[in-house]
């Protein structure tokens, strides 16, 4: 799915996902009741499921820059810049997690913590 088509009375939405998601939480709460209402089970399945994709390509790098920034234990500037890409990817994936679970309301276990 390359671009979500949201459809209601008055008019549509069109949103580029690459580009739209993940989204910061606010703007999250203001679509995500568009999606649920205006766009049929199928759409909403084909969208989850290409932001679970986005979330586990997110948990890769997440894992392949761990592993970069612990590769470089004497060389403190090129650790933080692994660790720092860690940083900004984790961010990402933790988002894209919170999405995936306003969009399926709850359903999955994305973005909640262990006990």
């Amino acid at each position: 799915m390359e671009v979500l088509r949201i459809e209601y009375e008055t008019g549509y939405m069109e949103f580029i996902v690459e580009a739209f998601f993940p989204c910061k939480l606010p703007v999250a709460r203001k679509i995500v009741p568009l999606i649920n209402r205006y766009c049929p089970d199928e759409v909403k399945n084909e969208l989850l499921s290409e932001l679970c994709g986005m979330a586990d390509g997110y948990k890769v790098l997440c894992d392949m820059y761990k592993e970069k920034a612990g590769g470089f234990p004497d060389d403190p500037p090129m650790k933080r810049h692994w660790k720092a890409q860690f940083n900004r990817t984790e961010i990402l994936r933790k988002r894209m997690e919170r999405n995936i679970d306003l969009i399926s309301g709850g359903k999955t276990d994305a973005g909640k913590k262990d006990a």
